[in-house]
């Protein structure tokens, strides 16, 4: 919409300069060659001039029956076909400036309402996609989970250690459901109308101090060297703090499931006047997508069909809910000594609550 406007007010701007040209251009035309041609066949002397300026004296003229102001060898019907003829030209430049206008408007809008359906094609196909993966995502867990449970609830795992292996791959395969399920409720609720976020005040520093350290264990498990520089003093926001923590959560999740071990891993604080930057960053492979294509739903990363493949929501959730907060998160890439970086803005509380 505000290209639209923006490309409206410069094509109202170039026909205004133009019409205003053309009408200066007509006056000029009308008062020193239209004018004088007639009032010359018509046999009037160079006296009582005719101009434009006069034209609101022949007005009162004709509308008094005063001979004065229709310089008395003009009768009345010449001087109201001057007239006449002279709003004419006059409005003409307007007349198709307004027309071309609208034309350009037309168009424009016609173009704009095309692009609007090509990209509710192009959503409407990315979601169809989107249901597709999260199907065959469900289908593959669940039919391990029922292949499993069959076998064991059947007798046919006698081995113990087998048994425990079983039922560790159903509880695996029945928490990336939980995740997927989870991250689509979230992706539906958030883009929803009437969703409110239930903002507190919390300390920014102790709440990422937590998240980090609970998914300490799964980085170095990925085998990901892991640097934390959080300072310890307070920087208090107002947040929803349930949904704040799954976008920081889907960030780390994001660097495990799309990254080789061995990377260095850094979670960083940046200090501004009442403003703070946390920077979740890592030396994995760059992305190579745009910032704008990333944080747009059902977009994955280049390893889409690899067995850790994402559901394409996490990053756009992620980005609905800082926009919520009136936070901000951009990708930065590279970022100090890290191939890439995501970078949050917090802005400082001065509520009480």
């Amino acid at each position: 919409m505000d290209k639209l406007k923006s490309f409206l007010i410069k094509r109202l701007i170039l026909i205004l300069i133009i019409v205003v040209t053309i009408e200066l251009i007509l006056n000029a035309i009308v008062n020193f060659a239209f004018f004088p041609l007639i009032q010359m066949l018509m046999g009037v002397s160079g006296s009582s001039a005719l101009s434009i300026t006069n034209i609101p004296y022949l007005i009162w003229g004709i509308l008094t029956g005063n001979n004065a102001f229709i310089f008395g060898s003009f009768r009345t019907s010449a001087a109201v076909f001057l007239i006449l003829l002279s709003i004419f030209l006059l409005a003409l430049p307007v007349i198709i400036g307004i027309l071309t206008y609208a034309t350009i408007v037309t168009k424009q809008v016609e173009i704009l309402e095309k692009e609007r359906d090509q990209e509710r094609k192009d959503f409407e196909a990315q979601r169809n996609l989107m249901l597709s993966d999260f199907a065959h995502d469900l289908r593959t867990p669940i039919m391990t989970i029922g292949g499993y449970a069959t076998a064991i609830n059947d007798g046919m795992v006698k081995d113990d250690a087998q048994k425990k292996e079983y039922l560790t791959a159903i509880a695996s395969k029945s928490k990336r459901m939980t995740e997927l399920i989870t991250l689509l409720f979230e992706y539906v609720r958030v883009g929803s109308a009437g969703f409110t976020l239930d903002r507190k005040k919390i300390d920014l520093h102790a709440f990422l101090t937590e998240i980090i350290a609970n998914s300490y264990t799964d980085l170095e498990d990925a085998g990901m060297e892991v640097d934390i520089n959080i300072p310890e003093d307070t920087f208090y926001i107002s947040a929803d703090e349930l949904h704040l923590k799954r976008v920081i959560e889907n960030l780390i999740i994001n660097i495990i499931r799309h990254n080789p071990s061995g990377i260095k891993v850094g979670f960083e604080i940046t200090k501004l006047a009442g403003v703070e930057f946390l920077a979740v960053a890592d030396s994995g492979d760059a992305i190579t997508k745009s910032e704008e294509e990333l944080f747009e739903p059902f977009v994955k990363g280049e390893d889409s069909r690899s067995k850790n493949r994402g559901s394409g929501l996490g990053l756009s959730v992620a980005k609905q809910v800082m926009d919520m907060h009136g936070f901000e998160i951009h990708l930065k890439q590279p970022y100090k000594n890290y191939t890439k970086a995501f970078l949050l803005k917090f802005t400082e509380s001065t509520n009480t609550y």
